[in-house]
């Protein structure tokens, strides 16, 4: 049983986690839902709507398209997750020279800002321009240049590939210290009772790096989610909505439209899909530390 003196002491130290929390993340959250219930206009006064906004937004043509849009996005995480694994698993092998400059190479992508990977991948996929689709139809994979940012389809999907490119250095860094906390005892056993490299992988690796496997996916799931900056550099959310994510439709309502009011009700949409996203890896997490 601890003391009065000790409960005192650990909630002083707690407080100020908890003023963090309250006026930095509950208000500004419990204020946007409360804007999310108004016509707020950025010129005027905000009137009450009520849910009117959330039964517009759900009515809008562009709805599902948004959304649709939103999770192919956020499958980013799956090319992200691959690449990472396959990366980090490489070059933890012991015959691997030069390590440190195969790490520092693999960073390149992270370390630059997104806009500028965006204007770079803009520039090799332009269909007049770009190196890429000159070798498609110089080597007749394709009759005619890929308009890759103007068609549907294509320009979903290609987002996606380039968020995926762009931020998997992130997962491999955290995949690759866990990597390396693993005893090389543990291989020395399972070796010695004749594991092959697959029993290995599925005996001593994998159980070793799930955890920092989840911890990834929640971590890049919400970043991804929440980014603005590639999508809006390669599309501008176009062609029409296409590639609207949520977030960069939150952008347009409240600095290309002024209409604050629905761009909080899109974003009060984010956070219940990010919630629905990342419930089940974090339950999935509580579970292996409890």
């Amino acid at each position: 049983m601890r003391s009065a003196e000790e409960r005192w002491l650990i909630a002083l130290f707690l407080l100020p986690v908890v003023a963090f929390m309250v006026f930095l993340l509950w208000v500004p959250f419990i204020q946007g839902i409360w804007m999310s219930l108004h016509n707020w206009p950025f010129m005027g006064q905000p009137t009450w709507k009520g849910l009117g906004n959330y039964a517009a937004f759900i009515r809008a043509d562009y709805f599902w398209v948004s959304i649709q849009a939103t999770l192919i996005y956020s499958l980013s995480t799956v090319f992200q997750l691959a690449l990472a694994l396959i990366a980090a698993l490489a070059l933890h092998q012991n015959f691997i020279r030069f390590k440190p400059l195969w790490r520092g190479l693999m960073l390149i992508s992270y370390a630059m800002p997104p806009v500028v990977v965006g204007a770079i991948w803009l520039f090799m996929l332009d269909p007049g321009l770009g190196m890429i689709s000159h070798y498609l139809t110089a080597w007749g994979i394709t009759e005619f240049p890929i308009y890759f940012f103007a068609e549907n389809n294509w320009a979903k999907w290609t987002i996606t590939l380039i968020a995926g490119w762009t931020f998997w250095p992130f997962m491999f860094l955290i995949i690759l210290s866990s990597l390396q906390s693993i005893p090389a005892s543990h291989y020395e056993l399972a070796e010695t009772y004749g594991a092959n490299l697959w029993q290995r992988f599925r005996v001593v690796t994998l159980p070793h790096i799930k955890t920092a496997i989840l911890v990834v996916i929640i971590l890049r799931l919400a970043f991804n989610l929440a980014k603005i900056e590639q999508p809006f550099t390669l599309t501008g959310g176009g062609p029409g909505y296409e590639t609207s994510v949520l977030s960069i439709l939150m952008y347009r309502f409240a600095f290309m439209s002024g209409d604050f009011g629905m761009a909080f009700t899109v974003g009060i949409f984010l956070v219940v899909m990010t919630a629905l996203l990342i419930l089940p890896f974090a339950y999935w997490f509580q579970r292996r530390q409890s």
